[in-house]
């Protein structure tokens, strides 16, 4: 069984019905609600097979203090968090939990963002990525960052091990390149990839450190969709690499169209 379902933990009738109701219009997920962390784990342990994600309160009157969110995470389910304040403290604690959003609780008009971000999290699940960077380091942080928003990635340590893991892996969607590599840079694979792959068959993001000057005009106009300087936010990150993607769908569903069309 595909998990398709969302499982929302809100302690407020009302504001849980008010996102049940706009997921229900907005999206195909089934939607399972929890008003305490006693009902989510109920509720987790009978249908975990078909839970994909939790939206929740971060505040509930049995658990506090984010236990929910723990919860959640135990259990492999992806987490987005609604919160009626924040500050840099709580920021802190999201990104050492891995937590995949967070949004402001606020009117019906705010819940719209909350339901593209599920269904972003929830089409990654089908994306595979390959991230290219000389250091170990560098490519174990952002292979993470990837794994918080449901993309699977691969590494590569350069340009040309990038080049032969794509041949190798024809599914590969998106490349996240640094600049600076042994034996062949970033601008270099970019290159090599727009001879290989059109643009609305993979797309490419650039990453390099502060200071780099014109790398960001060389990057785009060598092929890559976006690119990033180092360091950056892990939302930056997020939301850069969903924008890339959501345009990359786009293209994907106008070549089908286009593919259908010329067969009539």
């Amino acid at each position: 069984m595909s998990a398709d379902t969302l499982l929302i933990i809100e302690d407020s009738f009302v504001q849980a019905k008010i996102i049940r109701k706009q997921f229900e219009i907005l999206t195909n997920f089934s939607i399972l609600i929890a008003s305490s962390l006693r009902e989510a784990q109920a509720l987790i342990t009978a249908h975990k097979e078909e839970l994909f994600a939790a939206v929740v309160d971060l505040n509930l009157p049995d658990a506090p203090n984010g236990e929910a969110v723990d919860l959640c995470s135990a259990h492999g389910l992806v987490c987005i968090v609604l919160t009626a304040s924040f500050d840099e403290a709580l920021r802190q604690q999201f990104l050492e939990k891995r937590v995949a959003d967070y949004f402001l609780k606020g009117s019906i008009d705010d819940i719209e963002p909350l339901t593209v971000s599920v269904q972003r999290l929830h089409a990654n699940r089908r994306v595979k990525a390959l991230v290219v960077d000389d250091s170990g380091t560098q490519r174990h942080i952002v292979q993470k960052m990837l794994a918080a928003q449901c993309i699977t990635a691969m590494e590569a340590a350069d340009g040309m091990e990038a080049l032969e893991v794509l041949a190798r892996n024809p599914d590969i969607r998106l490349v996240i390149t640094d600049f600076e590599m042994p034996r062949m840079d970033g601008i270099t694979l970019v290159h090599e990839i727009r001879g290989k792959y059109k643009i609305n068959d993979m797309a490419v993001i650039g990453l390099s450190s502060a200071g780099s000057g014109t790398l960001t005009a060389k990057f785009l106009k060598y092929g890559a969709n976006d690119f990033l300087t180092k360091p950056f936010e892990a939302e930056e990150f997020y939301w850069r690499v969903n924008q890339t993607l959501n345009v990359f769908d786009v293209m994907q569903e106008v070549r089908k169209y286009r593919e259908h069309a010329a067969k009539l």
